[in-house]
């Protein structure tokens, strides 16, 4: 659990982000970020809006698994199965191309031509 703590020094009142955690079965505060006096964070939310973040750091776990299952939810399968026929040998080949053109899109874009090399060279 996240909470704001101040701690008195000199005086003057400083301000930490802390987590805490149950550590041997105790609670103990497990993280801790300086965020300033007061007169420090109310400088720093008048030069950005508040709710704007300073920076950001994408993690990428998930989208593979997140993307397939939003096109079994969108029923794309079977919507090719539709439109191609499922007795076709090559049904399973659009089916295959679509998920791999999606997930090109989703987790690590390029072209389609580079995006066919790969499929190309994993064959070989």
């Amino acid at each position: 659990m996240a909470f704001i703590v101040g701690k008195k020094q000199d005086g003057k009142t400083y301000y930490y982000l802390a987590e805490s955690a149950r550590v041997d079965g105790k609670p103990r505060i497990v993280s801790q970020r300086y965020l300033g006096s007061a007169e420090e964070i109310a400088a720093r939310l008048s030069e950005s809006g508040p709710g704007e973040p300073d920076r950001s750091r994408h993690l990428a776990f998930g989208d593979v698994a997140a993307t397939f299952d939003m096109l079994r939810r969108l029923r794309v399968a079977e919507i090719v199965d539709e439109v191609v026929g499922s007795r076709r040998v090559d049904a399973g080949l659009c089916w295959d191309y679509i998920a791999l053109a999606a997930l090109n899109r989703v987790v690590d874009p390029c072209s389609i031509a580079r995006l066919l090399g790969l499929v190309a060279q994993d064959r070989r």
